[in-house]
Order: structure tokens, then C-alpha cells, then sequence
């Protein structure tokens, strides 16, 4: 389990000094660099009948969970494969803090069908965007990063300049649900080049949906019509 843990620079020593490859997790050899073997990839948890709303595991019957019946988020659609725990938890942290951005290659070309071809495809991808000043601290966004894969999987393309983030926000990690929603009130700004009318908002995770909630409010107010959600994994409620 050692492998995992190491920095981004190190993950890519290896994989070009061991052959055919190593899986990322557990170090056994595979056939494929940047992959797991098989163990490790039945710990990658994919969310099992998602609702069709807020994509949290539920066993009634149909597309939409009673809690979402009963009270509609704002957006549209969300496609999220991953549950926000065990290895996929542990890449996600090492994707967002340590530059280890090859995973979320790897996470995504285990996701399924979940970003390829959608029956009605939006008509761009937004990734949720980091204020300039935490950008230059972290020297990368990772929502755009993963907003890259998810554009050369389905065809689809970003819009990195329609949202930005106009006020710094403190890290949402640690905070209430409350004290998310009103950290991240007012602090972004859409103004297209454009008119959209159906866009897929993309990010890494969603918990408790404060973000796009507030990003949806935004775009609804200024005209769009259905807003989906990408992510690679979801919290439980």
C-alpha cells in the first residue's frame, strides 16, 4: 500500500522503471501503466441505482430518491460514479494536495459509461473554478483537469472563462452544511460569451452540494434552462 502514498514525481519514476507496469495501489505487476490490478479495483466503489438528482445509492424503485421527490435540488441531472471513500477517498485527497493528477486519469477510465456519450449531452463543460489566489498556491485547478477528461471522453467542450470565482472562500472541508452554503454565497460570477441553455458543471466531489447549488442558482438566474452535475465521487448525505 506503500505505492499510493507517493508523490506524483515518484508514481512516474516507477512506472517507467518497472515493466510492464505496477498497479497503483498495491505495487503487483499488470499490464498497463497508470492501472490497477483487479483487487484493487473492486475497492474503487461505484455507486450502485444513483438517483437521478443528487446520485446517492437508494433501492425504491425508479429514477429519483424519496428524499429528492419530496424536495428537488436545484439542478437538473447529476452523474457521479464514486462513492467519496476508502481508495477512491485516497485519490481524490492526492489529486487535490499532492499533484497527482495521473489519477484522476486513472479514476475516470474505471467510471463506465458515466461521461461518455450522454443520451442529451450538454453543450459545454464548466468546471468549478478556484479564486486566482488559491490557483497560484496550488499551481492547478483540479475540477479543469478532470473537465479535460471528461471533453476528450465525450466530445464535448470546456468553457474555462463563462464562470469565475470573483470572491476567496476559506476550505469548505471541516465545515457545517450551513456554513458552507453561506461560504461560497456571492463568490462567483458567470458571464458568457454566449447563451447556454443546457451545461454540465464539473468538479471532483460533491458532499454537500453547496457549490453547485449556488453556481446552479447562478446560471438559472442568467438563463440556463438544465444544468447537470459531473463529478468523480459523492459523500454521503
Amino acid at each position: 500500500m506503500l505505492i499510493k502514498r507517493l508523490p506524483a514525481f515518484s508514481v512516474q519514476l516507477l512506472r517507467r522503471l518497472l515493466a510492464p507496469g505496477c498497479c497503483l495501489a498495491c505495487g503487483v505487476e499488470v499490464e498497463q501503466f497508470n492501472t490497477l490490478c483487479r483487487g484493487c479495483r473492486q475497492q474503487l466503489e461505484v455507486i450502485s441505482h444513483p438517483c437521478h438528482y443528487c446520485a446517492q445509492p437508494h433501492s425504491a424503485a425508479g429514477a429519483v430518491c424519496p428524499a429528492c421527490l419530496r424536495n428537488p435540488p436545484r439542478w437538473q441531472r447529476m452523474r457521479i460514479p464514486f462513492h467519496y471513500r476508502g481508495l477512491v477517498r485516497d485519490y481524490l485527497i492526492q489529486i487535490k494536495f499532492d499533484e497527482a493528477l495521473h489519477l484522476a486519469y486513472t479514476l475516470t477510465q474505471y467510471s463506465g459509461s458515466a461521461f461518455v456519450n450522454p443520451e442529451t449531452p450538454p453543450e459545454v463543460l464548466l468546471p468549478v473554478p478556484l479564486h486566482r489566489s488559491r490557483l497560484l498556491e496550488r499551481g492547478y485547478n483540479q475540477a479543469d483537469e478532470f473537465a479535460k477528461l471528461c471533453a476528450q471522453a465525450s466530445g464535448i467542450p470546456i468553457d474555462r472563462q463563462s464562470l469565475q470565482r470573483v470572491r476567496a472562500t476559506v476550505r469548505q472541508s471541516g465545515l457545517s452544511a450551513g456554513r458552507r452554503s453561506a461560504n461560497v454565497q456571492g463568490a462567483f460570477r458567470y458571464a458568457p460569451r454566449r447563451e447556454y441553455r443546457h451545461v454540465a458543471i464539473v468538479d471532483d466531489i460533491v458532499t454537500t452540494g453547496a457549490t453547485v447549488d449556488e453556481l446552479t442558482r447562478l446560471l438559472h438566474r442568467q438563463g440556463v434552462e438544465f444544468v447537470e452535475v459531473w463529478a468523480l465521487a459523492r459523500a454521503y448525505r
